[in-house]
């Protein structure tokens, strides 16, 4: 994201006549005058310095700069020289600005604001209104730039009122580039604050408000006046539309490329299932209300997918038409950047849509970006784009060859990592660490359990020590969910019982740590997540220890998450549903069997309406089966008969869906269909069990 700089055009010619300049005013200072005259000379010879940096980056010019202004600025008192004061302070704060692209930036910066809020208490709206407004606007660069290294909120609020003062003196009509210059920064400073805030609401409405301002700017950039400024904005413009889509989505200001919801459900499933579509069913208005909530909250999850699909589209389009400007040989890194925004746009869309050939589109960006910064030898932006590009191989690996894509995500973190290290570029470090995480949890499903876990848990461990609760709340608890994940995996791997019950006990406490601040109220879509890590947490631990009480505890979390999907989230409204089923069932085998099997299978009844068997027959299927266990269960203590019939029948329905989709995904040479053929022979073996627990039954009540 970049901000419209005054900038001076020089060429050699341009620096020869400062370099001309400057020796005049040298010689001049060999001469006696009184000292004004001397400090006249100094802020000459600044300005002269000041040129000369800016266009060749020399670091000795800029502190020369800095230096001569400093001398003019003992004789020019606010008393006596008010407004020759000003102005030099105006200029000493563009030397600090510049100087903080290459040199401790945070500090020039806060040299910078410091300069520019002194003058502007001579520099008054009133009296001196355009050096006013240019004073705000560099305040609202500053401020935007420092909201990236300090105080994120309190600086970016601080750019966006700057930002404001300026645009009270410009307008379109009599100031038109100036006007857009201005309204340009603000929309960069709406966006640096959308990109911290906590609330997605929040979010949401800065992008749309840094949208509208850059969409203001255009109307005075046209592409055919203002070519350079045109693509810069559209650059903008086509960040600020992805982080709006990220904002719809519940994210956090940054779009987490390659993210992936992973299963964390404790426990085996039982070997005996579910009905026929039986249980309780939830009768009455309060039913209906809840048909009703469930289809409203559909149809917002639909729009709101939509929305995201669109503007995903509108980025990418801004990338493009910036592309018509910025190119590899006239604005190399322009173009990197434009490309690298291209990049992330198409992995964003690659994520709504699961197009594969968006994610190597995305690859095919990342990759010409990467050739620029190789080249230029800039270490941060070659970091950020090795890490997008693991974010899209991450994103590939869902679709196709995991093991092999997984490997090259691992590589491009692991040469990003040793590009840049945790002091130079934290942000960048700890997004390398994410993607290593990521990466090794995701070949830990499928090869190498233990050791995979293991590397993933040691990469979160890294990640965490970049953030603090205090400085940066929601990474530190986003990072402790990632860390309560790795450790509900890393306890299925274990060998010994004491190890999976440590394991448990310390995925618990993160997901405690999260919710410290994925609080109910102001996070309630976090919230819900971390109660459902903590599920999986204790219903895990429950297995090896203390089973009433971490079941119980299980129970809460569960609850406490299907509390907040109520009426918003259907899809994970049923999962929890699933969720706590489980958890009762677990119980049930230590205590109130009876009382425990009847919650279990209300739980299951609410997901099934949910997943039918029309729109979902496999999650039907399943639910089935967890049903059937649950029927099994309540036979051992009442009505064996009837429970058991109840179970056979659940047993068949399902063993009939999972058949059905055995042949359907043969037909389509897809290898999940293997795994569907051994759910149905399960089915089919947990029917011959209930067939012998009939029997039984009847064997038993004949001789009665």
């Amino acid at each position: 994201m970049s901000g419209i700089k005054r900038t001076r055009s020089i060429d050699d010619d341009g620096i020869a006549e400062y370099e001309k300049a400057l020796e005049i005013c040298e010689r001049m200072l060999a001469f006696k005058m009184d000292p004004v005259q001397e400090s006249n000379i100094y802020r000459k010879i600044g300005d002269n310095c000041l040129g000369i940096f800016i266009e060749n980056n020399d670091l000795q010019s800029c502190d020369r700069a800095i230096q001569a202004y400093k001398k003019a600025l003992v004789v020019y008192t606010q008393e006596s020289y008010p407004y020759l004061r000003a102005r030099t302070m105006k200029s000493l704060g563009f030397a600090y600005m510049n100087l903080s692209d290459l040199f401790d930036r945070k500090e020039c910066l806060k040299q910078a604001v410091s300069a520019w809020q002194e003058a502007l208490t001579i520099f008054s709206r009133s009296i001196y209104p355009l050096d006013y407004a240019s004073l705000q606007d560099e305040l609202c660069i500053a401020y935007r730039k420092l909201a990236e290294l300090e105080e994120g909120m309190a600086n970016s609020q601080q750019a966006i009122e700057a930002g404001k003062d300026a645009l009270n003196i410009y307008n379109s009509k009599d100031h038109p580039r100036e006007f857009a210059r201005a309204m340009a920064n603000l929309g960069s400073a709406y966006l640096a604050r959308a990109q911290i805030a906590n609330r997605p609401l929040d979010r949401a409405d800065d992008c749309r408000q840094a949208i509208a301002s850059y969409q203001e700017a255009l109307m005075v950039y046209k592409l055919d006046r203002f070519p350079e400024e045109f693509a810069l904005i559209k650059n903008n413009l086509a960040i600020a539309y992805l982080a709006l889509s990220d904002a719809l989505e519940g994210g956090s200001g940054e779009r987490r490329g390659g993210d992936r919801a992973i299963d964390v459900r404790g426990g085996e499933r039982r070997e005996v299932e579910e009905k026929e579509g039986e249980g309780r069913e939830v009768e009455g208005k309060e039913g209906e209300e809840r048909v009703i909530e469930d289809e409203e909250a559909e149809r917002r999850e639909v729009d709101d997918r939509e929305a995201r699909i669109e503007l995903c589209n509108q980025s990418i389009q801004a990338c493009r038409e910036a592309l018509l400007i910025r190119t590899a040989e006239n604005m190399p890194l322009a173009y990197a950047a434009t490309q690298n925004n291209l990049g992330s746009a198409l992995l964003a869309l690659a994520e709504e849509v699961e197009s594969l050939v968006n994610c190597d589109l995305a690859l095919e960006a990342f990759g010409k970006a990467l050739a620029v910064y190789k080249s230029r030898q800039n270490p941060t932006l070659h970091t950020a784009t090795l890490n997008n590009l693991g974010s899209a191989y991450l994103l590939r690996a869902q679709v196709i060859d995991r093991s092999d894509n997984c490997l090259k995500a691992i590589r491009a973190a692991q040469e990003a990592l040793s590009i840049s290290s945790q002091e130079s570029s934290p942000g960048g470090y700890a997004e390398s660490q994410r993607i290593l995480w990521l990466s090794y949890l995701t070949l830990g499903e499928t090869e190498c359990r233990a050791e995979s876990c293991l590397l993933a848990l040691e990469a979160c461990q890294k990640r965490l020590a970049i953030y603090s609760a205090k400085d940066q709340p929601w990474d530190f608890a986003s990072c402790q969910k990632e860390l309560a994940i790795t450790y509900s995996m890393l306890a299925e791997a274990e060998d010994s019982v004491e190890a999976k019950a440590e394991d448990c006990r310390r995925g618990a406490q993160a997901a405690i740590e999260a919710l410290a601040f994925f609080t109910e109220r102001e996070h309630p879509h976090e919230h819900a997540e971390a109660q459902l890590l903590l599920w999986s947490a204790y219903s895990a631990l429950a297995e090896v220890e203390d089973k009433v009480e971490n079941c119980r505890l299980a129970i809460d979390a569960c609850r406490a998450a299907i509390r907040i999907y109520e009426g918003h989230s259907p899809a994970e409204h049923a999962d929890a549903h699933k969720s706590l089923g489980y958890s009762f069932i677990t119980l049930a085998e230590a205590v109130d069997k009876a009382d425990n099997c009847r919650r279990a299978i209300d739980a299951y009844s609410v997901a099934m309406k949910y997943y039918t068997a029309d729109l979902a027959p496999g999650e039907h299927a399943e639910i089935l089966r967890d049903l059937a266990y649950a029927y099994i269960t309540i036979s051992e203590v009442e009505d064996r008969e009837k429970w058991g019939r109840k179970a056979l029948r659940a047993y068949k329905k399902a063993s009939r869906i999972f058949e059905a989709l055995s042949l359907e995904l043969e037909a389509e040479n897809d290898p999940e269909s293997a795994e569907m053929r051994k759910c149905a022979e399960r089915c089919r073996r947990s029917m011959e069990s209930c067939k012998g627990i009939l029997k039984a039954s009847r064997r038993t009540g004949s001789r009665a």
